[in-house]
């Protein structure tokens, strides 16, 4: 009885941590510091700030979109970030998640 109840309370505290996590995603404008493309170890290539997006403006949306893939669209876009070497996308970029 005991062993049940301990895990009745691990897997409700483990199920009520995962609904508390944040979403990071773009937030209401772009930010003055721009978003910059990072490499990790397995090299992997991620945004380090998604939160410096803005929301991709409906007259980009269909090239963000295009350039995000077909099983990805956009939903950020920043009309100056940055690659991993710091250098500016042509046309900004864009925040991607799956369809």
């Amino acid at each position: 009885m005991k062993k049940l109840t301990l895990l009745s309370i691990f897997l409700l505290l483990a199920f009520a941590g995962c609904t508390a996590v944040p979403v990071v995603g773009p937030g209401d404008k772009p930010d003055t510091i721009p978003p910059k493309i990072q490499i990790g170890r397995d090299k992997v290539k991620t945004w380090d700030r998604p939160g410096a997006f803005g929301p991709a403006p409906s007259s980009l949306q269909a090239t963000g979109n295009n350039i995000c893939g077909d099983k990805m669209k956009a939903i950020g876009y920043h009309p100056n970030a940055q690659d991993e070497n710091g250098n500016s996308f042509l046309g900004g970029g864009y925040l991607c998640v799956p369809k």
